[in-house]
């Protein structure tokens, strides 16, 4: 019996975190036992390489001002584990997670689940009885992902890049037929800017299974981008549909085409529910929720910056963006990178736009160590072993015309939360 809520986190950590095979029984029979929760309420499943987050967040914040209930399943956390599972914006309790470890463990005896399943039955279990709509993320891909039991009312897939080769690649179009299985029979589909070289896949998936598919730049357009007082201002248009000024916090240009794939996702639940709602309901109620780690602004004087950027696509965007918003400012980089990322093409990216970067590493069993980096093609790039000195040490030496960013994982940002609330 799990007491605490320290015990019941920790025994969700403990639970292994791969199957030998690819695929659902084990969830579905999880799921099954417990009276497969998660038929019990309308979703929207949300796939994506770059962007997830940011639209389950934008997609959250337009649904709760509906006086909707509405479920949010994501990952990674940041500070808390129980940021993963919430309701309008709220986390699940420590009593909650407590009790419902318990009931699955209970419940599902001679099932073998690993941890990311474990956490997904608690949440479709958390949500069943509460909420009104629950739009949840995938942890990995699409078609095998452990989420991908749901038969949701709505699928979004928010861009289609290079990230998890390993394990759904190793080229884009494999990642792509992945993330194709997303794709439901009947079910509508938003989608990003999809690049030319998977737009065929995505698009067949669709037509197969007679799903309407709506795609930023072919069906719903971003339109008139500019950046006034550090916000993106835009203007979302559509051929039935336009909506004037939309201010969303961030300063991504990507963070725009993420807002405005929320917009075309929520006019679609909202055609389906016959409720119209002004373009002024849009613009007062998207960004009403933050994001953290996503250039997240911690510090103003100096300005530092965290982002939990960690694939060659983000760190492109995120780096652009501050060049962008900051043009007059030089930059300065503190980065640490999993061994599975592409990290000697993440540094090619930063380098030759910044002042310099500071390399280091975590005490994670996936993070890369000294040895797993070759810095020598690079004249601004050095190893650091002690980031937490050299934070310090950055900041103190910084002028107004120099921005400090970290980036490259969100372990990294998780611990330097409380390194700057302190």
């Amino acid at each position: 019996m799990i007491e605490t809520y320290e015990q019941a986190v920790n025994y969700i950590h403990s639970l292994p975190r791969m199957h030998k095979r690819n695929d659902l029984t084990d969830i579905k029979n999880a799921l099954k036992k417990l009276g497969n929760p998660q038929n019990d309420y309308p979703t929207v499943h949300v796939t994506g390489t770059n962007g997830k987050g940011s639209t389950v967040n934008y997609l959250a914040n337009l649904l709760e001002k509906t006086n909707r209930r509405v479920g949010m399943f994501t990952s990674p956390f940041v500070i808390k584990f129980n940021e993963r599972i919430q309701i309008n914006h709220q986390m699940i309790s420590d009593q909650e997670i407590v009790k419902l470890v318990n009931e699955i463990i209970e419940k599902t005896q001679g099932i073998n689940l690993i941890e990311f399943e474990f956490v997904t039955v608690m949440g479709f279990l958390y949500f069943r009885g509460k909420v009104d709509i629950a739009i949840i993320e995938v942890g990995i891909g699409a078609e095998h992902d452990k989420t991908n039991v749901i038969t949701p009312i709505l699928s979004i897939i928010t861009s289609i890049g290079l990230d998890h080769e390993k394990i759904i690649g190793p080229t884009i179009q494999d990642i792509a037929i992945e993330k194709s299985g997303i794709i439901k029979p009947q079910v509508p589909v938003v989608c990003g800017t999809l690049p030319d070289s998977v737009k065929l896949i995505i698009q067949d998936k669709a037509e197969k299974e007679k799903s309407g598919l709506f795609e930023l730049g072919e069906d719903f357009f971003v339109k008139g981008f500019q950046t006034k007082d550090y916000r993106n201002q835009f203007t979302y248009w559509e051929k039935l549909v336009t909506i004037q000024d939309i201010q969303v916090f961030g300063f991504e240009k990507t963070d725009a085409a993420n807002a405005a794939i929320a917009i075309k996702a929520f006019i679609l639940i909202e055609q389906m529910a016959q409720t119209q709602l002004s373009s002024r309901f849009v613009v007062q109620n998207i960004d009403d929720h933050q994001l953290l780690g996503r250039e997240q602004i911690v510090q103003n004087h100096p300005l530092v910056l965290m982002d939990g950027a960690h694939n060659i696509d983000a760190v492109a965007n995120l780096i652009n963006s501050l060049n962008a918003n900051w043009p007059k400012k030089d930059t300065i980089v503190l980065y640490t990178g999993m061994k599975d990322k592409d990290r000697a093409d993440i540094l090619k990216i930063i380098a030759p736009k910044v002042q310099s970067v500071y390399v280091s590493n975590l005490l994670l069993s996936r993070a890369a160590k000294k040895e797993d980096y070759d810095l020598s093609e690079f004249n601004n790039i050095e190893f650091v072993s002690d980031y937490h000195a050299k934070i310090d040490q950055i900041i103190s030496t910084m002028t107004d015309h120099q921005i400090f960013l970290i980036t490259g994982s969100f372990y990294l940002i998780s611990e330097l939360e409380s390194h700057f609330k302190s």
